[in-house]
């Protein structure tokens, strides 16, 4: 299985993907390193399934032409300035992101 992490500064909205991707009960709150150690959990990607695309009946992998590929998400505490220096977390976010197949940065958006 895939897994994929989720990367950004403190309170970007990081561990609010998560919750809404994997339905999984974490702690989101308004304050810096809310997540101290990374959240696991596994979402569904909806894909189309090829099934149909190359005509072949009796798919048991899809429903409808559809398929639900599961995903690892891991929700990895905020990056800081200075991390590099021990600031925050230290370089221990790292270890997390470097288990990852590929990152998601999530950037905060500002809406007035």
């Amino acid at each position: 299985m895939i897994s994929i992490a989720l990367a950004g500064k403190p309170n970007s909205g990081k561990s609010t993907f998560f919750k809404a991707a994997t339905m999984a009960e974490v702690e989101i709150a308004n304050y810096p390193f809310t997540t101290i150690d990374a959240n696991h959990g596994i979402a569904h990607l909806r894909i189309e399934c090829s099934c149909q695309e190359l005509n072949i009946s009796g798919c048991k992998s899809c429903f409808d032409g559809v398929r639900f590929v599961p995903v690892e998400l891991i929700d990895v505490a905020g990056l800081v300035p200075d991390a590099h220096k021990g600031r925050g977390l230290g370089n221990e976010f790292l270890g997390h992101l470097s288990r990852a197949h590929a990152i998601i940065h999530v950037v905060e958006t500002l809406l007035e």
